[in-house]
């Protein structure tokens, strides 16, 4: 894990992103010798954010309603439209069968 001062991130702040998108080790930023600040990719931090269970409530809704929409349009595709209930009781209390 690399180590960088407060001085090298204002002067070469580019450097130590372009070397963090390469290597995706997480980079300690230091002042007066004394961690203040971890730099880590988009990737890691969303897997820490997500395991350390900080996703907001409203995020965790609109995944879960993302994923029943998503559901609903697979099954509708797969999904032949049933018979009415109703019309088919009633029809085979009158004797018609459905093959008739």
């Amino acid at each position: 894990m690399r180590m960088v001062n407060v001085t090298e991130i204002r002067t070469g702040i580019r450097e130590v992103l372009s070397e963090l998108a390469k290597t995706r080790e997480p980079i300690v930023v230091l002042q007066r010798s004394r961690p203040v600040a971890y730099l880590v990719d988009p990737e890691t931090f969303e897997k820490l954010w997500h395991a350390d269970g900080r996703v907001s409530l409203r995020e965790r809704r609109r995944e879960i309603y993302d994923r029943v929409l998503s559901l609903r349009t697979k099954m509708a595709g797969k999904a032949t439209r049933q018979e009415d209930s109703v019309l088919l009781l009633r029809r085979l209390r009158e004797g018609q069968g459905r093959n008739e």
